[in-house]
């Protein structure tokens, strides 16, 4: 599990990946957080995500690795923390 600490347009957000967490503001799949980014993952499911350097993943709001590329190429992220998969770090 890790979370996400950035910006969406401005707005600050925190997402937890890795399990759903009933007490956060918003979840989706196993995303929860800040409404702003769970909304926008949850929006996006099923998009294609296409970063410098990565052959593109298609957004899976189930597979934390998808939810971690969508997050680092749609939004500003300022820190990450936690068990961030081996393959993205």
């Amino acid at each position: 599990m890790f979370e996400v600490h950035g910006y969406v347009d401005g707005v600050a957000y925190a997402a937890a990946s890795g399990r759903a967490r009933p007490e956060a503001a918003a979840t989706t799949g196993v995303v929860s957080g800040s409404p702003v980014a769970v909304t926008l993952l949850s929006e996006r499911q099923g998009r294609t995500v296409s970063a410098p350097h990565q052959t593109p993943i298609v957004l899976d709001i189930s597979n934390p690795v998808s939810i971690l590329t969508a997050l680092r190429v749609w939004t500003q992220v300022v820190r990450e923390v936690g068990d961030v998969p081996p393959q993205m770090t």
